[in-house]
């Protein structure tokens, strides 16, 4: 129940994790584009509306210089009632200024107005000669000011408030956090979902490698999530079964390598203990069991040999010279070791068109035995074994056939793993399952690979594929 409920604790605070983020990276995403919008929004409206005044207190300030000066005359006074009403026609106020920046006259309400403009402070004329100011009245308000000549040393001036553009601005603000809300609450949304459809399957995963770790081997897990989980998953139940099918192999092994060592060392104290008890009490049977306890130390000595090559392979321990290889010894050291086979095996020349490989010696004979060993137990008492050589361009190749059930194309990778031994007709023979293992390591180790096929007499072809020299 406690594993449980950590399990339970340790998903949801994966998936917290993902969802905090996900909001986090969309808050700060909404933030700055939300920042950067209202920014160029701003600028753009302040500036539309500066060149909408220019424009339009530009063209009064033409006419102004059409009509003469406002002061001193009747027309002047009709001229300056007419800018009062073109005032109020473009919401703005309307003022003209020496060029000290005195106001001469001025739209404003008596008492209202500024007395004097500082035109320094306005930007450098444009090429209409236009000037541009904005002054903060406090209160977060700000006047914009935009200044046309009407003639050498006057100005017309208009003054407008950006009232309406502040109220714009804080509407834009509204709807932007309006906006942020909803894309927040949408990439919690999302972001947890995206959380759990990461996070249970990766608890699985967990628990599965757990149930490993507590010895359910080849327990699984559900293939599930996006692509990438799902072939993780899928990856995990495959290193699931293979772990199974490796555990129960060497169970099997441990099993068959007691049986194997059990035997042989049951005939030697058997058969000394008659010795020594003086059952043999003449010379032909006590020649006969010592034979048997020669035998029976030989098999012992082979077991224990390819468990110290198993070792050494383990630790690296395996040292190698590779140099061309005298084929002709090769041959001869073959049909040396399997004398009492001589009439089922048959070991042709190794030197096709003069072709030597580059190995170590001893280390290609132990493959070889190992090769031979396996078609002679397979190939039944009666069942013909050959080895032979093939050469090309490229390399030298061992090729060993044998008449024996040969090797299903589904098992031919399969049986090259350690502690493996076909269910079928080529597991009859017992052995430990090791031999192809060690054989396939040491050809690797030389530069080569090894493979089986479909043999010419009828069984499994094993090829051995080194460098030539």
């Amino acid at each position: 129940m406690r594993v449980g409920v950590e399990e339970h604790t340790r998903r949801r605070t994966l998936a917290a994790d993902i969802s905090r983020s996900t909001v986090l990276v969309a808050a700060l995403s909404v933030l700055t584009a939300s920042v950067v919008f209202y920014a160029v929004w701003s600028a753009r409206v302040v500036a539309s509306r500066t060149e909408e005044l220019g424009r339009q207190v530009a063209a009064l300030a033409g006419g102004l210089r059409a009509g003469g000066p406002l002061e001193g005359s009747g027309d002047a006074d009709i001229r300056a009632r007419l800018l009062r009403v073109q005032a109020g026609l473009i919401g703005a106020r309307l003022l003209v200024v020496d060029e000290g920046g005195r106001v001469l006259f001025s739209t404003f309400d008596p008492g209202s107005g500024p007395a004097s403009l500082d035109l320094a402070t306005f930007s450098q004329p444009d090429e209409r000669g236009i000037r541009v100011a904005v002054r903060d009245l406090g209160g977060g308000e700000r006047l914009l000011l935009v200044a046309a000549p009407i003639q050498e040393g006057s100005y017309l001036v208009g003054a407008q408030t950006l009232r309406e553009v502040q109220r714009a601005r804080s509407a834009l603000v509204a709807v932007l956090v309006a906006c942020m809300l909803v894309a927040l609450l949408v990439a919690y949304v999302a972001g947890g979902r995206s959380a759990r459809r990461l996070a249970d399957p990766l608890a699985h995963l967990r628990q599965g490698a757990e149930s490993i770790a507590a010895g359910d081997w080849g327990a699984q897990v559900p293939v599930e999530g996006d692509e990438e989980i799902a072939a993780l998953a899928r990856s995990f139940n495959e290193m699931s079964r293979r772990v199974a099918a490796v555990y129960a192999a060497q169970k099997s092994f441990v099993s068959d390598v007691s049986h194997e060592i059990r035997t042989p060392v049951a005939s030697i104290a058997g058969y000394a203990q008659a010795i020594a008890d003086g059952t043999a009490s003449d010379r032909e049977t006590a020649v006969r069991f010592a034979t048997v306890i020669r035998d029976e130390a030989r098999r012992l000595a082979d077991i224990t040999a390819t468990l110290l090559a198993l070792s050494d392979l383990d630790a690296g321990r395996v040292t190698l010279e590779r140099a061309p290889v005298d084929t002709n010894a090769l041959a001869e050291a073959l049909r040396a070791r399997f004398l009492a086979a001589a009439e089922r095996l048959e070991v042709g020349p190794l030197d096709p068109q003069g072709a030597r490989p580059v190995a170590d010696h001893e280390r290609l004979l132990q493959v070889a035995t190992a090769l031979v060993e396996n078609a002679l137990k397979y190939s039944g008492p009666n069942g013909r074994v050959r080895v032979a050589a093939e050469a090309d361009d490229d390399g030298w190749s061992l090729v060993v056939d044998d008449d024996g059930p040969g090797v299903p194309e589904d098992a031919r990778e399969r049986i090259f793993e350690r502690f493996v031994r076909l269910d079928e007709a080529r597991s009859s023979g017992g052995g430990s399952g090791l031999g192809l293992s060690i054989a396939k390591q040491l050809v690797g180790l030389m530069g080569g690979t090894i493979g089986v096929a479909d043999g010419l007499l009828g069984g499994a072809r094993f090829i051995v594929r080194l460098p030539r020299a």
